[in-house]
């Protein structure tokens, strides 16, 4: 189990926050909701009207893109092989809502099948956002309607062991529905919430975690026990939020070959730091909800490796030191059984280990320590042979990321890629030809592909043909694989292929109604050098598909953050709809930066971010402005930038050091002071006994008073990732200074301002509109500049 791929949470600097998972959503327990609240007169609705907009026609409406259901469709998810590898099923809706339900496909071919349909009629579904109620315009009635529109639908899902039916959680239960439909059954009783479904590689048992502890389902007997007794409620009041959840838990297990063991790791928080959140709009009286959040240089949680023999009474647990101090990172049994590979970095991420332990008695031998004082957050991953004799790992001690192998008892590094692109993780063993399977940022750096490679190295072998991004699920033995596959153009959809490759087979189409209305930009990619003159670096530009050259046009920088010159749609936030609508309804050339930290341009491009953010990165930033203003169609004078978490503090380091080179700027959550970072931000800023001067130097609270372009903030209550806190200090000091700027702060949601759909309607209009005003929509004449 790579544990870092169960978290989908995200800290400031894009780092996976592995020590808690389980994040419960905005809005879970129907919590009331609200408009947002500005300082400064709100703005203009962004509907259908587009006053500025010289083609309006050409693109959805801000408020059309931002509600819903999606014109992208939503992205399936879940992809779960067969026992056969014939059929795979997934969680997906095929209009565009948020519920997901159950699914099934050939993987030979055919329409999907919808195997269930839990939510039922919705009214609050039959008009579209920001249109009369028929439940009514009372902020309670309004709140329950969200709710409704939003939910979530099936958690998880899980084939039983003769493939002909599937166990999903739903409701607090975990139901079983045939895999031609039918009557859906629940086999357990509903409760707190259930995940992580895992079948035992006999068939007997179905496996998952509730409120922090491991259960078992005897699929015989329909009895289920509590395996473990390690958990432990959280202490939040407020459902929002990525601190949200267990104090302790099991945050990621498997099942050993002989289904006799259950290897898992245990997070513990429960000594990490209360940190207060004031929450306005719980009931008639603020609350203080309090959350466990770390700062830089703090405790963390304590993360241990434990093994759970079926039949005893309490797991054991492997010894490993600094259990507060480090990240598990992959914990996997051999493929006998006899041993247990675990994989560890240090908060820090300077170090990383790779231990084996007996399964007998759980005794450990180091078999790799690497340290790298330039290293940043680790995306290492590990992986046994199929025979079990050596371990494959991600090796960043060349040029690029390689896959490299080690003997399982310990030994030499051997390299297994070449030394010409960047490994992006993935790593899958083939049972038989012991061949791995990964995916690459090549055949350019834009492109996320999967590749095969023999166990001894060699050439790798593309799999996938098409161009984008893939996301591989292996058949389990990895012959056969399902992908959520998307690109510029292409929202994510799943499609299926081998591995000999010979193209992927489509299984869905998202996109509901009106998007085929409308003709999409394509991109184009671009490298220049850096200011600092260090780095070439790397960007995706989305211009007008009419550009006339003999005119000069206005540019958005944004969203500014690493890794996003894509080949990809991104439709987990409506960012990708937006860009299409700056650049089809209101002709902006729409530009996004891989600054340095970005995987894909080899380790040293990575690693000049450590401890640098707001400095080289800046160079890079400010190299996209060199490049874009060589081009005789760019108005230099309106070029427009935004960004949220670090594409915020990148926003306001921009216009704070380097005033009068864009027009207005937008910071959503900006990071703007390192000793409120997240305790697991220390693999950038190291700890600050070590490097106080990151601490006080590289904080933007020391600068403002060289502020004179437009600004506007966006920032959440409800954020504990980076707290309103740091915001509201930075507006105190510029007000101090009598500097102009303009906030909205949504009140029910968390780091994403635009988490919920009405926050999502008014923070993305307020955003355009902004640009609208201060940077400007449209070509002009370039004697009108």
């Amino acid at each position: 189990m790579h544990t870092h791929r169960l978290d989908r949470a995200f800290g400031p600097f894009g780092k996976r926050l592995r020590h808690w998972p389980h994040v419960l959503a905005a809005g879970a327990l129907g919590l009331a909701a609200a408009p947002a609240f500005a300082f400064a007169p709100a703005p203009a609705p962004a509907g259908d009207a587009q006053a500025t907009a010289p083609k309006a026609a050409a693109a959805p409406s801000v408020q059309r893109l931002a509600t819903l259901p999606m014109l992208t469709g939503t992205t399936p998810s879940a992809p779960r092989w067969s026992p056969d590898e014939k059929k795979i099923a997934f969680l997906w809706n095929d209009g565009g809502w948020p519920f997901r339900d159950v699914w099934v496909a050939d993987a030979a071919g055919g329409a999907p099948r919808r195997l269930t349909r839990l939510e039922g009629d919705s009214p609050a579904k039959s008009v579209a956002f920001g249109t009369q109620r028929p439940t009514g315009t009372s902020l309670d009635a309004l709140a329950r309607e969200m709710d409704q529109r939003e939910r979530g639908g099936v958690g998880d899902l899980v084939w039983a062991p003769d493939g002909k039916s599937i166990y999903f959680a739903f409701g607090g239960a975990i139901h079983r529905v045939g895999v031609t439909g039918g009557e859906v059954k629940a086999i357990t009783s509903a409760g707190a919430g259930k995940s992580a479904l895992r079948l035992s590689p006999d068939g007997r048992w179905l496996s998952y975690v509730e409120v922090g502890d491991l259960w078992l389902l005897n699929l015989a007997t329909g009895e289920t026990r509590q395996a473990t007794r390690i958990g432990a409620p959280g202490i939040g009041t407020v459902a929002i939020g990525a601190m949200v959840g267990p104090d302790a838990a099991i945050t990621a297990y498997e099942w050993s070959p002989a289904s006799d063991r259950i290897a898992f790791v245990h997070t513990d928080r429960r000594q990490v730091r209360v940190v207060p959140f004031p929450s306005y709009l719980q009931g008639d009286e603020p609350i203080l909800h309090k959350v466990r959040r770390s700062y830089p240089g703090d405790t963390l949680e304590t993360r241990r490796v434990g093994v759970l023999t079926l039949g005893a009474q309490d797991p054991a647990f492997v010894s490993l030191p600094d259990a507060d101090k480090r990240s598990i990172l992959d914990c996997e049994w051999s493929p006998r059984g006899d041993r247990l590979l675990i994989q560890s970095d240090s908060d820090d991420a300077e170090h990383r280990w790779i231990h084996v332990a007996d399964a007998r008695d759980l005794s450990v031998r180091e078999i790799h320590h690497d340290q790298r004082p330039r290293r940043i957050y680790s995306m290492f991953e590990a992986e046994w042979s199929a025979d079990g004799r050596e371990i494959f790992m991600i090796s960043d001690a060349d040029r690029y990321y390689r896959i490299a192998a080690i003997p399982a008892d310990g030994g030499k590094l051997r390299p297994v890629t070449p030394d010409s692109f960047d490994v992006a993780g993935n790593i899958k063993t083939m049972r038989g030809s012991g061949d791995l399977l990964f995916l690459a940022a090549a055949p350019t750096p834009y492109e996320r592909q999967l590749y095969r490679i023999p166990a001894k190295g060699g050439t790798p072998v593309r799999v996938t043909s098409s161009a984008g991004t893939h996301e591989p699920s292996y058949s389990p033995s990895g012959a056969n694989i399902a992908l959520v596959s998307g690109s510029d153009q292409s929202p994510p959809e799943l499609f299926v292929t081998s591995a000999r490759g010979g193209g992927e087979r489509r299984l869905t189409r998202s996109p509901i109604k009106g998007f085929d209305d409308f003709k999409w930009a394509g991109a184009r990619y671009v490298s220049f050098p850096s200011r600092a003159g260090d780095f070439q670096v790397h960007a995706r530009i989305i211009a007008p598909p009419d550009l006339d050259p003999s005119k000069s046009y206005p540019v958005i920088i944004g969203n500014i953050y690493s890794n996003t010159a894509r080949n990809n749609w991104l439709t987990a936030r409506p960012i990708g709809l937006l860009q299409q609508h700056q650049v089809l309804a209101k002709d902006y050339i729409v530009v996004q930066v891989d600054l340095r930290g970005s995987l894909g341009y080899g380790v040293s491009f990575r690693e000049a971010f450590q401890g640098d953010w707001a400095g080289g990165d800046l160079d890079d930033l400010l190299g996209a402005v060199d490049y874009l203003t060589s081009l005789p169609y760019v108005d230099p004078k309106r070029i427009g930038i935004w960004g949220n978490s670090y594409g915020g503090l990148m926003t306001l380091a921009a216009l704070f050091k380097h005033p009068g080179v864009f027009a207005a700027g937008v910071a959503g959550a900006p990071a703007v002071d390192p000793p409120r970072f997240l305790g697991s931000d220390q693999h950038l800023s190291r700890y600050p006994k070590d490097r106080p001067e990151v601490f006080t130097e590289q904080s933007l609270l020391k600068y403002g008073e060289n502020l004179r372009d437009p600004l506007l903030f966006l920032h959440s209550f409800h954020d504990d990732i980076v707290p309103l806190l740091t915001t509201l200090q930075m507006s105190e000091k510029l007000m101090h200074l009598g500097k102009k700027f303009e906030m909205a702060i949504p009140s029910n949601t968390g780091h994403w301002w635009a988490g919920r759909e009405h926050y999502a309607a008014y923070t993305l209009g307020y955003l355009q509109d902004f640009l609208d005003e201060h940077v400007g929509p449209g070509a002009r004449e370039k004697d009108a500049r």
